[in-house]
């Protein structure tokens, strides 16, 4: 079917401002997700959720092509995360716990953007927004605002400088503030401190835990997910097992590029127990039993989101 060319300019001339404000912001967002991946930097950041408010130290850098990153809290129990390229080593010092562990899919701030970011445009309204400071640093804000009911907004602040995020405030259906990550200090390029990066744990003297993770494809989950969310499609599926006298469970994690959910199905009964919803913070959860089995699903999303996707959990029938 041929479109006139009159109504081919009219069309450009309509919608040329909202694609040009959508390009930058996602060129924006591609300068995010490479600095905060790339970069060598260091600081103290501040995570706000509800009353709930912690400082860590974070250092990061990249030899060889490797991420490397250590992150400790300063308040609170003590703990400290390490990660080597995709494995994630957990200290807890006051049981002397070493929680190790492969992520394929691992994600965390100030790293909160995944590379593939092209069909974000299509759920979010993405826009550059003002300039100000962050932590001392000149910074551009990035918005993103849902155009339905499966995802909450985002408000990302980078510096204009390296791309790096310094900034990233969760929003909720009227806007409110669900949770944020902030620096206060970061020192950004340069070799990193000495000493930043080294685990403050020596494994010898800890109990070491060891979270056995195997990749699953579709067709051996025994499981199918009958009702999908728009936009957010399957990124990883695995089998997890905390201990040799805790049984295996499925990890399936959905997500639309930068939103994620997880589902967890592990053998167990809870007498009783009906489908219900429950908010932790930003995180929503909904739990329900199929058969022998519990469903629990997990994400930063709406309430609806997590339902509705957690109502189409079915067993796959031979």
């Amino acid at each position: 079917m041929r479109v006139r060319v009159s109504l081919l300019l009219l069309s450009a001339i309509l919608l040329a401002p909202g694609a040009v404000l959508a390009d930058e912001g996602l060129a924006l967002l591609q300068r995010i997700a490479q600095g905060s991946r790339q970069l060598t930097y260091s600081g103290v950041f501040v995570y706000r959720s509800g009353d709930r408010v912690d400082t860590s130290r974070i250092a990061h850098a990249v030899s060889d092509g490797v991420e490397i990153e250590r992150i400790e809290a300063l308040d609170g129990s003590p703990r400290e995360v390490v990660r080597i390229g995709s494995e994630v080593k957990c200290f807890l010092p006051e049981e002397k716990l070493l929680i190790i562990e492969s992520r394929s899919n691992q994600r965390g701030f100030p790293s909160l953007l995944p590379a593939g970011l092209g069909g974000l445009p299509e759920h979010y309204v993405i826009q550059g927004g003002p300039t100000g400071r962050v932590a001392g640093v000149n910074s551009r804000a990035v918005l993103l605002k849902p155009r339905d009911e499966w995802r909450y907004g985002h408000e990302f602040w980078m510096d204009t400088a390296s791309g790096l995020l310094l900034k990233a405030t969760l929003l909720g259906t009227a806007g409110e503030a669900l949770e944020s990550f902030a620096f206060t200090h970061v020192r950004i390029g340069g070799p990193p401190d000495h000493g930043a990066l080294k685990p403050g744990f020596d494994r010898e003297t800890v109990r070491v835990q060891n979270v056995r993770t195997t990749e699953m494809r579709s067709d051996d989950m025994g499981w199918t997910f009958r009702t999908q969310l728009p936009g957010f499609r399957k990124v990883s599926s695995m089998k997890r097992q905390a201990g040799e006298a805790i049984a295996e469970s499925l990890h399936v994690v959905f997500s639309d590029g930068l939103a994620s959910i997880s589902v967890f199905i592990e053998p167990g009964e809870v007498a009783g127990e009906r489908d219900t919803t429950a908010t932790l913070g930003p995180v929503n959860v909904f739990r329900r039993q199929v058969d022998a089995h519990r469903v629990v699903v997990m994400g930063e999303v709406p309430a609806i989101a997590v339902r509705r996707l957690g109502e189409g959990v079915e067993r796959r029938r031979k």
